[in-house]
């Protein structure tokens, strides 16, 4: 049975998402937001995403392509949102193709360090297999990312609030964002994790970006400010019904141990169940003990960990 691997189309859109949304069961996912993905490359970036298809046209096979160009380093690209047909697990042929197809993909595009992932059943459908694949295709580990899932019904009671915090939400800034900005940009500097950056966005580039994505929940997501002053955010994605995703969570440097994030994170997932939420999930570096640890008294529990693999070019 002959499979075809081409790049994603417009068209496509209605059929992957509930292909993805089965291989990806934790992740927030909307039509809306892939096909703004297509639309609004990643910032010194290119993105190329590919699906396989079987003879009838059914999609069997997902992944994206990125290649990054970090400012004065050597381009590296990932191969990452992998997800391959049941019946086409077994012997790993399928999920080898595309991640070659990326790789020349990416190569051709100047790459020098390769790199893609894979997370342990059920928070990828597939994970296992995809493991032997990377590793049979040269990559080595790199680092590992704890993916954590919460029943916002099981959320405890709400703290007491340290003292001097006061918490707004992202809302409030919509007139002038560059207060989260400036947060944002602070706290991801201190984010732990092997994989280079491109340098921060510039500012216009994060509006066109995070802060305009239609997952980005203005509403549940927080500035907290210490005696008025703004020292952190917990920014979170929704499908704005049901299920929640955290992205960073950040205290400035010099506000750092006084629970002011494990504060705001709670009232955000409180807030959250208010409005109807049920499921919240996260990812953590395995070296983000400060962190893990607000989950864990939050309740999170270990869905599976996310390993992130590496290769040199030649």
């Amino acid at each position: 049975m002959t499979i075809k691997i081409r790049p994603l189309e417009t068209a496509d859109v209605p059929a992957v998402l509930p292909f993805l949304r089965t291989h990806h069961p934790y992740r927030v996912l909307t039509e809306e937001a892939v096909r703004w993905r297509m639309e609004h490359p990643t910032p010194h970036s290119t993105d190329l995403p590919l699906v396989a298809t079987d003879p009838d046209g059914a999609i069997v096979g997902f992944t994206r392509s990125l290649l990054t160009l970090p400012e004065g380093r050597e381009p590296h690209g990932l191969t990452f949102f992998t997800a391959i047909a049941e019946r086409y697990r077994k012997d790993g042929d399928l999920a080898a193709r595309l991640l070659t197809a990326s790789e020349e993909s990416l190569v051709g595009r100047g790459a020098r360090t390769l790199r893609t992932e894979a997370a342990e059943e059920p928070v990828q459908m597939g994970g296992p297999m995809l493991h032997e694949v990377a590793l049979a295709h040269g990559y080595t580990e790199e680092e590992t990312h704890h993916i954590l899932g919460l029943d916002l019904s099981l959320l405890p009671p709400a703290p007491e609030p340290p003292p001097g915090v006061e918490l707004r939400p992202f809302r409030d800034y919509a007139d002038d964002p560059r207060p989260v900005y400036d947060l944002d940009r602070l706290a991801s500097a201190d984010e732990p994790g092997a994989v280079p950056s491109a340098g921060f966005m510039t500012f216009e580039d994060w509006m066109n970006g995070p802060w305009n994505h239609p997952l980005s929940d203005l509403d549940l997501s927080l500035v907290f400010l210490h005696e008025g002053t703004p020292v952190g955010i917990t920014c979170y994605a929704s499908d704005r019904e049901t299920r929640m995703e955290s992205s960073i969570t950040g205290t400035l440097r010099e506000y750092r141990g006084r629970g002011l994030a494990g504060y705001a994170k709670h009232t955000a997932l409180l807030r959250a169940r208010e409005r109807g939420f049920t499921h919240a999930a996260t990812g953590n570096h395995e070296d983000n003990a400060p962190m893990l640890a607000i989950n864990d008294r939050l309740g999170y529990s270990l869905l599976g960990k996310e390993i992130g693999y590496v290769k040199p070019v030649g």
